[in-house]
């Protein structure tokens, strides 16, 4: 440890790190109240091995008002479909989960029922399927997140499409939901339904509108032909808003509340607040669920307004507010321990090579991560490597710091902003060291003046 702290300082200088230490004093945390549930600050795991990591003791209190789905008990007025003995071995994985349930619902009579209460916004689409902003009609400007995927059939139609998700994949991913929903930086969930039928009228021209806003090879039509099948299997999983997405808003596609992120660029203290609080949540899902998120791209990044709403979740955790709002989502490709689970929680990534293959000039660094990641791991998906992470962290602040703003730099500013490159190299220095995104939260802390300074995100995960 000794010697990388010399390497350090030798390479970048004692001021970049003293700069540092300064802008992190100000994200320092008051002592949570004995009431709470919120975890006392302890070691976070070690860039020496020596160092031993001791698990959570206990989890940080979320809001039960923000866990209620926008239409309630819909599966209490929708009607069951009677399926097969093949279909419910099939759908097994996922129907054995309490978060989901046995029945499998009448996609039609459950659009119904969604429609009559809200309107469906899309947003985006993957090889998964879609997510749509859902809006209540009774309270305009009350929203959720319905992210709705087409399952694998057990034979026919549908069993072959690669773009489909198996009930197995499903099942991780609503274990992931579940799990890391206790966590703060983690999307919150709410519900998951199993539906079966033909893609509704209502999420049809939703489909249409937003494809009618996008690139030729950005367009999901193809998505809306593959599904018109009254046999369709989907699973429909509900979870909070957590605001728009880190490349849509960069895009300029899109606009925070209050002109938050003026243009598509950020103030350097943003940039700041985006990295850490991302580095903490993961650092804190490494030590709970040796989780690895494992496609941390800019579109897996929400971003939100500092409202009243999260003042009032983070009352407890927070001195200072943030500059904004942070929340990590979609766990397809990720891995988990997952205490109620014989075996890891993770998608073999090995199964899909085309992964690594992708090309093109205006991902190139995200396809460049999935290739570095498969060397790291030597494409063995099963093992806790939390290196992944630190790729990926690696990846998000090149891409924050390149987007941020030059504008009006004040002196306090471009010290920060010199800080957080000279961290930037050294994580990228650093591979051979830097093992799990708890390195790069330590290596913070260790390496600063005050041993309070902590993260913007949680008393439970020091900086």
């Amino acid at each position: 440890m000794g010697d990388m702290v010399a390497k350090t300082k030798k390479a970048y200088g004692k001021q970049s790190q003293d700069n540092l230490a300064l802008q992190l004093r100000r994200l320092r945390i008051a002592t949570p109240k004995k009431d709470t549930q919120v975890v006392v600050r302890q070691p976070l795991g070690s860039i020496d091995s020596n160092i031993q990591q001791t698990p959570l003791k206990s989890k940080v209190k979320k809001l039960k008002a923000h866990r209620k789905s926008l239409v309630f008990n819909t599966d209490a007025s929708i009607k069951a479909i009677v399926i097969d003995d093949i279909t419910k071995k099939h759908l097994h994985p996922l129907t054995i989960l309490p978060e989901v349930g046995p029945s499998v619902l009448d996609f039609a009579d459950w659009s119904n029922v969604w429609t009559n209460h809200c309107e469906f916004i899309k947003i985006a689409h993957g090889s998964f399927g879609g997510v749509f902003r859902i809006q209540s009609k009774a309270e305009p400007g009350t929203y959720t997140i319905g992210k709705l995927m087409a399952l694998q059939a057990k034979s026919g139609f549908g069993s072959k499409t690669k773009e489909f998700t198996s009930p197995a994949a499903a099942q991780n991913e609503v274990l992931l939901l579940s799990k890391l929903d206790e966590l703060p930086g983690f999307v919150q969930f709410r519900k998951a339904e199993i539906v079966r039928g033909k893609l509704p009228a209502a999420l049809v021209d939703a489909s249409v509108r937003f494809d009618d806003c996008q690139d030729e090879s950005d367009k999901s039509n193809w998505w809306i032909r593959a599904c018109d099948n009254e046999s369709q299997l989907w699973l429909f999983l509900e979870m909070s808003d957590a605001g728009f997405d880190l490349d849509t808003v960069l895009s300029g596609k899109a606009q925070l509340r209050h002109g938050l992120v003026n243009h598509g660029h950020l103030t350097v203290t943003q940039v700041r607040d985006i990295f850490w609080q991302v580095a903490s949540a993961l650092a804190l899902a490494e030590k709970e669920f040796e989780f690895e998120h494992r496609d941390l791209h800019l579109g897996n990044i929400c971003l939100s307004p500092p409202d009243a709403e999260v003042q009032e979740q983070s009352s407890e955790l927070y001195t200072n507010k943030p500059s904004i709002v942070v929340t990590i989502i979609d766990y397809t490709l990720s891995r988990a321990s997952i205490p109620s689970a014989k075996d890891p929680t993770y998608n073999n990534l090995a199964k899909d090579p085309t992964l690594f293959q992708a090309t093109g000039t205006q991902w190139w660094r995200q396809y460049q991560v999935y290739r570095d990641m498969k060397t790291a791991v030597k494409n063995q998906w099963r093992s806790y490597s939390p290196i992944t992470n630190v790729l990926w962290l690696q990846h998000l602040l090149v891409e924050l710091l390149e987007k941020q703003s030059r504008s009006g730099h004040r002196q306090e500013e471009a010290a920060l902003e010199s800080s957080l490159r000279a961290l930037k190299q050294w994580m990228m220095n650093n591979c051979d060291e830097t093992r799990h995104a708890q390195d790069v939260v330590l290596y913070c802390e260790r390496n600063s003046s005050n041993a309070e300074t902590v993260s913007p995100i949680s008393a439970s995960t020091s900086l």
